[in-house]
């Protein structure tokens, strides 16, 4: 029997590499994985690995996701329950008005609406998930205007026709370019109730106002100028046959008019863009904190609110854009209810971001729901029922159903995320599935043919080695005489 050297060697090697092999196939059996660490399969692990990233960060997505769902539901309750108070609200308002209610029961009423506008007021105050805040809080805003019918439309109401021919408007301006100047668009429009009155800036900077029924020469314009770049607060004043335009709270010009009647002209307010038969005159730039009185304010009044220190006799409109809420609603703080719509491209701007913000496991989400108060519902102020309560207490209904829908739309945007990111978790646990599972039954019949090979090898291996060891007794046991 010829052995070689190199034979002997290598079978104890194969022996090796077999009995290697066979553990990790009965790994492979017991575990139900392919791989099970980076020697079975090195660029199949990292990239499950990778995957299985993905399907962690998916479900803490949908944990999250759920969170900001809870949130949103809190605040739809909270409003359905607001809504609910509105309504009990207006019945009261409607028996107090009634000639039959007696005085004693417009007393026991009037107590009984001041309760629940504590209500209200307690509802929004805690209105927090997990002891965090859900609804924005006032951030500082101003309203972003930056291409052609970029606007802000108010509705007509009875707050926004004025009752005499004093009426004062104001607003902090930053224009970034001036009107072109040309015949259909001389002029940026801040705010104007089409023919009835206007805050302007024209062509070359001049500060423009204008009621109807004072004169009939047109504008009356400033002598000092806006320049660009610049926050500035413009005031136009007409108290009977007077006009007055200020500039930062000081007085430009006065004006003399050869006439101080009024008289209101069907038509919605609009800030920022008047698109008439006649004109298209666009503002480009931001507009923040706009007011509107059916009075003349004094030189005093004018400073004061300028510095800060603002009055709130009558007060007819108020518009700060103090609130990051996606844009849905232009809050009226008047207490008037002359709430606004947003058109073209305009849009509020804060200094800080106010929302909740939720990692999806794919990008963000913000949920922000902008803080309501008494005072944007309209109805701070109920220590006299007057005529027009009824209207404001519907007003302040339309305006909790559309942030009701609005909860709405959330809920659904976030119903639609959580069933995204379970289709994209299944998708991505298949995929691992298919890199890291075994076939069993595949691995069992490798691993019996590899066991077959294993006992042949260690069949080999020792005879091999018993034919060695006989060898060396013969080579070394003594010779027998009597046998020759």
């Amino acid at each position: 029997m010829t052995i070689s050297n190199s034979a002997y060697i290598q079978l104890p090697k194969k022996n090796y590499k077999l009995t290697e092999t066979i553990e990790r196939l009965q790994k492979q059996i017991s575990t139900g994985s392919r791989i099970n660490s980076a020697n079975d399969d090195a660029a199949g692990l990292s990239l499950s690995e990778r995957l299985k990233s993905q399907v962690k960060s998916y479900t803490t997505g949908i944990q999250n996701l759920t969170d900001a769902k809870s949130a949103t539901e809190l605040v739809k309750t909270t409003y359905q329950e607001t809504a609910n108070t509105l309504r009990k609200m207006k019945e009261l308002v409607t028996k107090y008005q009634d000639s039959a209610t007696s005085i004693e029961e417009k007393n026991n009423i009037q107590q009984q609406l001041i309760l629940l506008q504590g209500d209200i007021q307690n509802q929004f105050k805690n209105l927090k998930y997990e002891n965090k805040k859900i609804t924005t809080d006032s951030v500082k805003g101003k309203l972003d205007l930056s291409a052609y019918e970029d606007a802000v439309r108010m509705a007509d109401n009875s707050a926004l026709k004025m009752s005499s021919s004093s009426i004062t408007m104001e607003a902090k301006v930053n224009l970034t370019s001036y009107a072109p100047g040309t015949t259909l668009d001389d002029r940026s429009l801040v705010l104007g109730k089409y023919g009835n009155y206007y805050l302007t800036i024209n062509s070359t900077g001049s500060v423009g106002i204008y009621k109807y029924g004072t004169t009939s020469s047109g504008y009356r314009e400033s002598m000092g100028k806006v320049s660009l770049g610049q926050d500035t607060t413009i005031s136009g004043v007409f108290d009977g046959n007077t006009a007055k335009i200020y500039i930062n709270g000081k007085l430009d010009s006065t004006f003399t008019l050869p006439g101080s009647g009024y008289e209101d002209r069907e038509a919605d307010l609009t800030i920022g863009f008047e698109n008439s038969p006649k004109f298209k005159r666009q503002f480009t730039g931001t507009i923040d904190d706009i007011r509107i009185y059916d009075k003349a304010l004094s030189d005093t009044e004018v400073s004061n609110n300028y510095k800060g220190s603002v009055t709130r006799d009558h007060l007819q409109g108020e518009w700060l854009f103090n609130d990051g809420d996606l844009n849905s609603v232009v809050y009226d703080t008047s207490g008037n209810n002359s709430f606004g719509t947003f058109s073209g491209h305009a849009q509020v701007i804060t200094d800080s971001d106010a929302n909740m913000n939720f990692s999806t496991g794919e990008g963000n989400m913000k949920i922000g729901f902008s803080t309501i108060t008494l005072s944007k519902l309209g109805i701070a102020d109920l220590s006299q029922i007057q005529s027009n309560t009824s209207d404001k207490l519907d007003r302040a209904l339309d305006l909790i159903s559309s942030e009701i829908a609005k909860t709405e739309a959330f809920t659904h945007s976030l119903d639609s995320r959580i069933e995204s990111n379970q289709k994209l978790i299944e998708k991505y646990q298949t995929s691992v599935d298919d890199i890291r599972s075994a076939n069993t039954e595949e691995v069992s019949s490798q691993l019996t043919k590899l066991q077959m090979q294993q006992d042949t090898v260690s069949d080999l291996l020792e005879s091999i080695q018993k034919f060695n060891k006989d060898t060396i007794n013969m080579l070394v046991s003594p010779l027998d005489i009597s046998k020759y």
